[in-house]
């Protein structure tokens, strides 16, 4: 069992007034503190052309937080990989492997907005298939040998790819269509859901994962993680409300961005409308009550069988103070994951 904190997704909201050197700076002493705090890895969320500045160069940051940390793992969730050149990512991500002594998880996935494909001059139409050849062509190139793939999409003879990772790279795939959990069931190390679901769902996920890897006859090592939520406060209004503007305004961006809109400044008022939806996605209250809630669902998932589990808590949304930031990060590591361990 593992637990992480992120997905930071780095959007400065309209009522934020830092620009993003002060955030940035902000969110790597963050990181230090999760490692100092008991957390396992810290990650990342990526996306493009938005006018709060969602973080869209994942591995550059994971690369800066990597050089403070010691322990912590660092990972992608997700990299928008159809976006993305496959061995410029190999390269990138074999670098920042080796900065952090072998603590990379790169998660990977497809995304939704088309005008992030425009902008990239990438077609939509099967990037599905791309995002597969994309997975084999990273691992060719981890290998430090001379590789080939000849796809539909990638075409690429006797490529080198030095320096090699400094261990096998685990390769998270997110999604959520059968075709996409299947794709992840057949070609990743481990899976991921939306964080828009509640634990309960992640369970329910988790179950259904398995049932794919015996259906395919995969029966190696796989691993599960999820991304919940959560408010930290003396009571669950209070959670709430310690992240309630910032889980809207990003809820309210994937909305807007959806619309074909950039402009994003009133997303936590376009989020509001379903408010109730989304609070019911989170877990929150003091740490008792975040126990009560996330340990059974923590346990039925570990029963299952999975090499690995890591629930990662999204403890600081975008707009979030720096004291509060570091109170709930550190009453989170001290106060909640003991008892989770334990």
């Amino acid at each position: 069992m593992k637990f992480g904190l992120g997905q930071f997704t780095l959007q400065i909201p309209p009522w934020d007034k830092r620009d993003h050197v002060q955030l940035y700076a902000d969110t790597l002493s963050l990181a230090q503190l999760a490692e100092r705090s008991g957390f396992d890895s810290f990650w990342l969320a990526e996306h493009h052309g938005a006018s709060d500045g969602y973080n869209p160069a994942l591995l550059p940051f994971l690369t800066a937080v990597a050089a403070r940390t010691a322990r912590l793992e660092v990972g992608t969730a997700v990299l928008l990989a159809p976006l993305h050149n496959p061995i410029t990512v190999a390269e990138d991500a074999a670098v920042l492997d080796n900065i952090s002594g072998g603590r990379l998880n790169l998660g990977m996935g497809l995304g939704w907005v088309a005008e992030e494909y425009r902008m990239f001059g990438v077609p939509m139409k099967a990037r599905g298939k791309r995002l597969e050849e994309f997975v084999e062509v990273l691992r060719g190139a981890w290998t430090g040998e001379p590789f080939t793939v000849k796809g539909t999409i990638f075409d690429y003879e006797d490529i080198l790819v030095r320096p090699a990772p400094a261990r096998r790279i685990p390769i998270w795939l997110g999604g959520g269509t059968p075709k996409a959990l299947e794709r992840a069931a057949r070609m990743g190390d481990g899976h991921f859901p939306s964080s828009t679901g509640t634990p309960a769902d992640a369970v329910a996920r988790a179950k259904e994962m398995m049932a794919i890897r015996e259906r395919l006859g995969l029966n190696g090592p796989y691993r599960f993680g999820m991304f919940i939520p959560i408010g930290i406060g003396a009571d669950p209004d209070q959670g709430w409300a310690n992240i309630r503007d910032g889980l809207l305004h990003t809820r309210g961006s994937y909305a807007m961005w959806g619309q074909g809109k950039r402009d994003v400044s009133s997303a936590r008022d376009v989020a509001a409308e379903w408010e109730g939806a989304v609070r019911a996605g989170a877990i929150c209250g003091t740490p008792e009550q975040i126990l009560e809630v996330l340990a059974p669902n923590l346990e039925d998932i570990i029963g299952l069988g999975y090499e690995e589990v890591f629930v990662s808590a999204i403890l600081v949304v975008p707009g979030t103070p720096v004291d509060l930031a570091a109170e709930v990060v550190e009453r989170f590591g001290t106060e909640v994951i003991p008892a989770l361990r334990g």
